[in-house]
């Protein structure tokens, strides 16, 4: 078949397509309206179709516009590498077209695109060559399109952390809108004539949004005095337009802050809750949660503990209401930042309360809740599949009711049909809510693990006890960016202790530790180190533990740490006195211990060494210990260099009682489900398992072994990649995982993994993983060859 037949089949096909089904234009209201109605896919598709056929016709202007809302069309159901290919294409027909507002448009789709999948860098340079673009610009369009690419840089500097940087930007943007607001009023006949008097009030909106993110900006940069200029110029051009959108209750929110962080209580207080009144008569969620949470900040830092956990609840309640789709570690930080910073409060609150146990609950929470916007929309689910898509396009239903109340403000003698449309539009919302919390009811009912990878589903601490093994103590960490808490937590009891560091001293700590570790020969400077964290994190628990095990679960950089390393005043490494284990979160027990299995099969798949085109990626002694580990277990199968393939371990890894992986694996900080096991690909494949494919995986393995992993980490972040791995293969199905933290000495590795699985003939997990590092560090006394072994899971 000829290209040309080609290129005419796949646009009968899709204009058919879309033919079918409700007409579409390449606009953002026709974008919108799709969503609302579940119509994202057909709209997609129209658009898709539309492009081709404008690029077959030469249309290129039509053809840059369908392709830039094909892009924000995929964004939306989640699929950004396809959002990046439109958005590329829209910005090649708009130079075919030659049109610079069309270029410097599909450029912020582009960037935009570019954000979600966590490319901070590739965003800031195609908005620094849109600012380029847009020079070009000849009409009135050229001040509003370089306004919004100044700020969309000016948002990029601020995620980053360069709020000097993003202040620049952001108030070029400004500058960019009082130009334009100048020349609107400047045009004498036709000031009361067309769509005029809505453009200055559109472009003061604008304005007034600018000056509530140049605060922000002045916030972050540790300046409240400017910050408050700022907002309080914001909010009375707000009210000299007679603007009456959402911007009077964020200008409000960031003074009470800017009051806050002037640690003046009155003024805080009363901003944060002119903040909240006007949320909450606009059911503005978002703001509603972060005034709610201002509110509790107050009450906390004025010691008025009991008032503030009510606001801290309602902002709690707020973000657990729907599930977010973060895609990118910024977004993620951002969580932890913010919403992670509102759990901390209350559980703070809960202490000074002697409220222990609702102090844990809701450190379980915040877990359940973090590891919710880790997933995004990127796992694949293929048990579930047809749940997924459902919740998914309930969710984006959701999300656009909200923007398109959001966007609602009442225009010029418009006011009566505006307050009757964001009525319509809440009854729709409130319905769309309602059958979002009905299918989660059905979900919870059919698959409990499958719900709480939509839902904040976690164990409360009665529930947690009850499941714990007699004669295992957990000590369960939680780090927001004060002071960091320990629960001891063992069957009868829980005690909880304020450790003496806060999250920027552990960093340094964790960071100094592993330096050390990496530097094989610095013995001294690893004592140091690491009975300095043993006096941290260790000690203070001593007095609670009776336990002759440690369930220990970490968060944020403490998933870097191996405990097994940390030191006592008597020279004793911490794994010397107990068998231990690890969990992302307590909750997790209800599902490790379901699907708990003997180790005795004689079964294991084994995978070493793959070839992956690369000597430096070589691992010699992988092969002899696979095939030591199938000496050890004779009804094994065993895949080396070329044969260790993606194909061979997708398909057969469900027909093994154990899995070992001697194979280099990358963790990805950024985007913690791109995370990967290296193994050999086949024709196309690229030999990647992705976190987000073992998801998909139907595992009947008692237990899953990763050896010699290359962990591919560079800063220490809040450790997402580390949870997203191990929990990945729990919810495939395995019940214990075995993992490294650096890449582990070939040589070394071999010697540990066959003393672990000849010790795991009569022990069970734990203690066989123990006794194999006690043993290799007789040979290997350095505990960068035998300390980064961890068990995940069930022991």
């Amino acid at each position: 078949m000829t290209r040309s037949l080609v290129v005419f089949f796949t646009i009968f096909s899709l204009v058919g397509f879309a033919a079918a089904q409700q007409k579409f234009e390449p606009t953002a209201d026709y974008r919108r309206e799709a969503i609302a109605t579940g119509q994202v896919r057909e709209f997609l598709n129209a658009m898709e179709a539309m492009g081709l056929v404008g690029e077959t016709n030469k249309d290129w202007d039509r053809a840059s516009r369908a392709y830039s809302e094909a892009s924000v069309a995929a964004g939306t159901i989640g699929q950004l590498q396809k959002s990046v290919s439109h958005a590329t294409k829209a910005v090649e027909m708009g130079q075919r077209a030659r049109d610079p507002f069309l270029q410097a448009s599909a450029i912020l789709f582009l960037a935009s695109a570019y954000q979600r999948l966590g490319q901070s860098q590739k965003e800031r340079e195609w908005l620094q060559r849109g600012v380029e673009v847009a020079k070009e610009i000849k009409d009135y369009s050229k001040e509003v399109t370089e306004a919004r690419l100044y700020r969309q840089l000016g948002q990029n500097f601020l995620r980053q952390g360069e709020a000097q940087k993003a202040i620049e930007y952001i108030s070029h943007s400004l500058q960019k809108m009082e130009a334009r607001l100048t020349w609107l009023k400047n045009i004498p006949k036709l000031r009361d004539r067309g769509n005029i008097p809505q453009a200055i009030q559109g472009t003061e909106f604008q304005m007034v949004s600018n000056l509530d993110q140049l605060g922000t900006a002045y916030l972050r940069a540790g300046n409240p005095q400017e910050a408050i200029k700022a907002f309080e110029r914001g909010m009375a051009t707000s009210k000299g337009s007679g603007l009456k959108g959402p911007e009077e209750g964020s200008l409000s929110l960031g003074l009470g802050r800017a009051y806050l962080g002037q640690k003046d209580f009155p003024a805080a207080l009363e901003n944060f809750t002119k903040a909240l009144q006007l949320a909450e008569g606009r059911r503005q969620t978002s703001l509603i949660q972060q005034a709610s949470s201002g509110i509790g900040d107050v009450f906390l830092q004025t010691q008025r503990e009991a008032e503030a956990v009510p606001y801290y609840k309602k902002a709690i309640d707020t973000i657990e209401s729907t599930r977010s789709l973060l895609e990118s570690e910024e977004f993620r930080t951002s969580f932890f930042e913010d919403k992670g910073q509102i759990y901390g409060g209350i559980i703070l609150a809960h202490l000074a309360a002697k409220n222990v146990d609702e102090a844990f609950n809701y450190n379980e929470r915040a877990r359940s809740r973090a590891f919710l916007d880790i997933l995004g929309s990127k796992v694949q689910l293929a048990r579930q599949g047809e749940l997924i898509e459902e919740e998914r396009a309930l969710q984006a239903k959701i999300s656009t009711l909200k923007t398109k109340l959001a966007e609602q403000r009442s225009e010029i003698g418009e006011q009566e049909r505006e307050e009757t449309s964001r009525g319509r539009l809440r009854q729709e919302l409130e319905a769309a809510q309602k059958a979002y919390t009905d299918f989660l009811a059905k979900v919870r009912k059919e698959n409990k693990e499958q719900a709480s990878l939509m839902n904040v589903e976690p164990l409360i601490l009665k529930q947690v006890q009850e499941l714990l093994d007699p004669g295992v103590t957990v000590l369960e960490y939680f780090v927001p960016r004060g002071r960091a808490m320990l629960w001891v937590v063992e069957k009868d009891r829980v005690n909880v202790v304020r450790l003496s560091l806060n999250r920027s001293e552990l960093i340094s700590k964790v960071a100094a530790l592993r330096e050390t570790i990496y530097q094989v020969g610095e013995k001294e400077k690893f004592k140091q180190a690491s009975e300095e964290l043993y006096r941290v994190l260790i000690e203070p628990a001593l007095p609670h533990i009776r336990g002759k095990e440690l369930l220990i679960i970490p968060h944020d950089v403490l998933h870097y740490l191996p405990y097994q390393t940390l030191l006592s005043s008597q020279g004793k490494y911490l794994i010397q006195d107990y068998p231990i284990h690890y969990l992302s979160s307590a909750s997790l027990m209800q599902f490790t211990k379901e699907k708990k299995r003997a180790t005795g099969g004689e079964r294991a798949l084994v995978m070493g060494n793959p070839s992956l085109g690369d000597q430096a990626y070589n691992l010699r002694f992988a092969e002899r210990e696979a095939r030591e580990v199938a000496r050890m277990y004779p009804k094994s199968e065993v895949y080396l260099k070329e044969q260790a393939s993606k194909p061979k371990a997708v398909s057969l890894s469900p027909n093994f009682e154990m899995l070992h992986f001697a194979v280099h694996a990358e963790l990805n900080e950024a985007d913690p489900m791109s995370s990967a096991l290296l193994l050999a690909g086949e024709g196309k494949d690229d030999g990647r398992l992705r976190v987000g494919e073992i998801f998909s995986l139907n595992l009947k393995a008692a237990m899953v072994v990763l050896s010699a992993c290359e962990t591919g980490l560079g800063k220490l972040s809040s450790g997402d990649e580390m949870v997203g791995l191990t929990r990945s293969f729990i919810y495939a199905g395995t019940p214990s995982i075995i993992t490294t933290l650096w890449k582990v000495n070939d040589r070394a590795s071999y010697e540990l993994m066959r003393e672990f699985y000849s010790n795991l003939k009569t022990n069970k997990k734990s203690e066989a993983l123990r006794q194999a590092q006690l043993k290799t560090m007789q040979e290997f006394p350095e505990p960068f060859f035998w300390a980064a072994y961890g068990l995940t899971g069930e022991p």
